[in-house]
């Protein structure tokens, strides 16, 4: 009788498993995934993330989110760009930073960017290596036919498909959100590739931009880039951050220099890689430190 009760309580115990598994993986308070698109990595969350507000551009809705500021005091909002390969909403730069900022005074939002997929090539002078390779070519081919083929057979061709949404309207949409606000003062940060972005984007729109700070940009942009950048720069950066980040802020310091931007600054923070990790809370005092200096002191004196 005994055996049979401990044969029973483990077929229970079995059965019950999957439904345990389940209940917790619903507790997940950011669930990520990539799109299917095969030319983009989508990045996309639920609405459990905090202030998740998704922004309307072309008729498809772009994950957001918005916090507002808690200091009782409205110094304006930041536009964050996150890096590549990141989520808007991760443990990198961008969450913790758009998490702390409203308690200095600025409102934060962040949204998903499309970047493009790289796929990576191996390349290799071994013939059985390379066949391997080409197998695994061959599989992958079929399987994007069996993948076409269910879709075809759903109504889902690809020409029927959303065209994607550029960076520059996700960018236009989230200014307008802004400004339907009211926010007078608008300042951006971008991370390493969302760095990037903010430079090549920012000459292509109209609404004034207060500020921009870039984290561990690599991007190394002429001088004709800069010149109607006539508002505060700060370049920040880990010292043990990637290699292409030292170089491309030397590269800005000298486009600075000659066109006389006197408001551009850089600040390394020392222990710190390229996601600042464990060092979070010193990152984001350092550029609340820089704006309140830039902004807030001098419209108190």
């Amino acid at each position: 009788m005994s055996q049979f009760k401990t044969v029973w309580l483990s077929l229970l115990f079995t059965g019950l498993m999957p439904l345990a598994v389940m209940a917790e993986g619903e507790d997940i308070p950011a669930d990520a995934e990539i799109g299917s698109d095969a030319n983009y990595s989508m990045l996309r969350q639920t609405n459990t993330v905090r202030g998740y507000q998704p922004l309307t551009v072309a008729g498809q809705q772009i994950e957001s989110a918005y916090l507002e500021e808690t200091l009782g005091e409205r110094h304006g909002a930041i536009v964050l760009l996150h890096d590549e390969g990141e989520q808007f909403e991760s443990q990198g730069v961008v969450t913790p930073l758009r998490h702390s900022l409203p308690e200095y005074g600025w409102s934060t939002l962040t949204l998903a960017f499309d970047y493009p997929y790289e796929a990576k090539i191996l390349l290799s002078n071994d013939e059985a290596l390379d066949t391997d390779l080409l197998e695994l070519d061959a599989d992958e081919l079929v399987a994007e036919n069996e993948v076409e083929s269910k879709q075809a057979e759903a109504g889902m061709d690809k020409d029927n498909t959303l065209p994607a949404i550029s960076n520059q309207d996700r960018i236009q949409a989230a200014l307008a959100f802004l400004q339907a606000k009211d926010v007078k003062r608008i300042i951006f940060i971008g991370h390493g590739t969302g760095g990037n972005m903010a430079i090549e984007l920012l000459d292509t729109i109209k609404t004034p931009i207060s500020a921009l700070i870039l984290v561990g940009a690599t991007a190394l942009p002429e001088s004709d880039v800069f010149d109607e950048f006539n508002f505060p720069i700060l370049d920040v950066y880990g010292a043990n951050d990637l290699n292409e980040v030292p170089i491309a802020i030397e590269h800005r310091k000298m486009v600075m220099k000659r066109i006389n931007n006197t408001a551009y600054e850089v600040r390394r923070i020392v222990g710190a890689d390229h996601v600042f990790l464990g060092l979070t809370p010193t990152l984001t005092a350092t550029v609340s430190g820089w704006l309140r200096s830039k902004f807030v002191e001098q419209a108190d004196n």
